[in-house]
C-alpha cells in the first residue's frame, strides 16, 4: 500500500521530534549536573519530559508505521509535538 501525504507528513514529523527530544533531553541533563540550588531540580523536570515527548513520539510512530491503531499514532506524535514546543519555551529562559 503506498503512503499518503499524511503518513509522510507523519514521519517526518517524528524524525525531527526525535532528534529535538534527545538535544531537549541532553540540554537539560547537562544543566542538571552543572547548576545548583533549586534550578538544577527544574531542569531534572524538564529533561523528564523531554524524555516521555521522546517516547510518545516513538511509539506514534510505531503505530503509524505499522498502521496499527493510527490515529493514536497521530494523536502520540502530536503530544510529542506539543512537548517540544513548550521545552522550546523553557530553554529560552
Amino acid at each position: 500500500m503506498a503512503k499518503s501525504g499524511v503518513d509522510k507528513a507523519a514521519s517526518a514529523l517524528a524524525a525531527a521530534g526525535g532528534v529535538a527530544h534527545t538535544a531537549f533531553f541532553l540540554m537539560f541533563a547537562w544543566r542538571t549536573h552543572a547548576g545548583e540550588g533549586l534550578l538544577s531540580y527544574f531542569n531534572l523536570v524538564w529533561a523528564a519530559l523531554a524524555g516521555v515527548g521522546f517516547l510518545s513520539n516513538f511509539f506514534g510512530w510505531g503505530m503509524v508505521k505499522r498502521n496499527r491503531s493510527r490515529k493514536y499514532g497521530m494523536w502520540g506524535i502530536a503530544l510529542s509535538t506539543i512537548i517540544a514546543a513548550v521545552l522550546l519555551v523553557v530553554a529560552t529562559w
